[in-house]
């Protein structure tokens, strides 16, 4: 009788643990965590959506950004940003991790905006749940749902903003961005979502089959992480037609679950191993044709095909549209890009004028490679939504301060800047840690 009843103490103990494992699985929707970051403060929510096939629900996880006087409800909002993010591969960088004020977040949200941004398929709740990487409407659709239902939590929280929209968004972002204007002009859930402010755009992939062209006919990369990324986004979006297999050589497809699926590992760590394995670490090139099949480079081989059919479903620039429901756009994009050439944005202007849209500029002054011009967006998109004043709203904008002004220290307590923007100090300051509202900051 002991043994049977301690049998069924035990048996208890391991169903009621089942119990409360299968209860802490279920996500809970909205608002789970609340973060003071210093130079602004980060809510963390969970919101509902569908997956890539348009249908199915799913629930993902996203972030608010917003400064420390519009959180305290000091500062009534200016509106609200979409954030469309880059590309990152580390569940460690995904926005509901982002701390540091010298981030895109941190400097976007220091011009008094609300920031919303999404983690994206495969991080936060389910991180081994692979990104539909380039997949602009699967993309674009979990960005929206994600914005519309981060205003609503910020209305439930007694939150007031203006009503007004930004969409930002540089690289896969870029990319994304763009989608969400289409969806926006197709009417998805135009009942909340009416129109977009103002649209900042950089280093986007608005056409990635010219984009596949160009890689196939130069046979090198100098970014070998986007090449896997890319193509395994169109193999998903095939519904896995083609394999890895078809694609990459042998010796390399064993080392791409640790490198993607992982998630343990950054872009900075998957690139050099990639240049040390089959390129040259020392001028940072990859011959593509080490890594991949014969295959790749014959536009008319059956595995080729299909991989072409969604790189022009997931570009821009090979359907008629246009956004009709966006008042203006400013892109950002350097012609020295080596990860995305400057052909995408060639293509976006053509595709654009083409279809009768022409409320947009193009800032191509930068010399600087893709990593270095996102900075550059970053710093150029702040300076332009700080004095961006939207029709009609001129007296409000008035009484607005443009950016948030902080005193920063070194770590060891000396004043460094007083009075500076967030996105001033990042572009003077070198490397290093500071404190700002108390809070130690790195700039990397």
């Amino acid at each position: 009788m002991k043994v049977l009843r301690r049998f069924l103490v035990v048996l208890s103990v391991l169903l009621a643990s089942t119990s409360v494992v299968a209860e802490s699985t279920e996500p809970v929707v909205g608002i789970v965590n609340r973060t003071n970051c210093g130079g602004f403060w980060r809510y963390d929510f969970n919101y509902e959506t569908v997956d890539a096939d348009g249908e199915t629900p799913i629930v993902l996880s996203a972030a608010i950004f917003m400064t420390p006087d519009v959180h305290d409800k000091e500062l009534k909002a200016k509106g609200c940003g979409l954030i469309n993010h880059y590309t990152i591969t580390d569940d460690t960088q995904r926005p509901t991790n982002v701390q540091s004020g010298f981030t895109l977040e941190g400097i976007l949200t220091n011009s008094n905006y609300f920031m919303i941004e999404s983690d994206g398929f495969g991080f936060g709740l389910d991180v081994k749940n692979n990104q539909k990487y380039l997949q602009g409407r699967a993309a674009a659709r979990v960005n929206i749902d994600a914005f519309l239902a981060g205003r609503k939590l910020l209305e439930a929280e007694g939150y007031e903003y203006e009503n007004v929209v930004l969409n930002l968004g540089y690289s896969q972002g870029g990319n994304s961005g763009m989608w969400v204007n289409r969806l926006v002009a197709e009417g998805y859930r135009s009942d909340e979502l009416p129109k977009i402010d103002y649209c900042i755009i950089g280093g986007g992939p608005y056409d990635m089959y010219a984009h596949y062209r160009k890689l196939a006919s130069d046979n090198m990369s100098q970014y070998p992480v986007a090449l896997p990324l890319i193509l395994s986004g169109m193999i998903d979006a095939g519904g896995y037609k083609v394999k890895n297999e078809d694609l990459f050589n042998d010796d390399f497809v064993q080392y791409l679950p640790e490198l993607f699926d992982s998630k343990e590992h950054d872009t900075d760590y998957i690139n050099n191993f990639i240049y040390e394995k089959y390129g040259s670490a020392n001028d940072k090139s990859l011959p593509i044709d080490k890594i991949v099949k014969p295959a790749f480079f014959d536009e008319d081989s059956e595995t080729m095909q299909d991989i072409i059919y969604h790189l022009k479903q997931n570009s821009l620039v090979y359907d008629t549209w246009k956004p009709e429901n966006t008042d203006r756009i400013s892109f950002v994009h350097s012609t020295a890009d080596e990860v995305v050439p400057f052909l995408n944005q060639e293509s976006m202007e053509t595709h654009l004028l083409a279809n009768g849209y022409d409320t947009f500029d193009i800032d191509d002054s930068s010399t600087e490679k893709h990593t270095d011009t996102g900075t550059y967006y970053v710093l150029k998109a702040a300076v332009l939504i700080s004095s961006f004043v939207p029709a009609g709203l001129e007296d409000v904008f008035s009484r607005m301060p443009a950016e948030n002004t902080h005193d920063i220290y070194s770590i060891d307590g000396r004043l460094i800047r007083k009075n500076t923007t967030l996105s001033d100090a990042f572009r003077t300051l070198p490397k290093g840690v500071y404190v700002i509202n108390g809070r130690k900051i790195v700039k990397e």
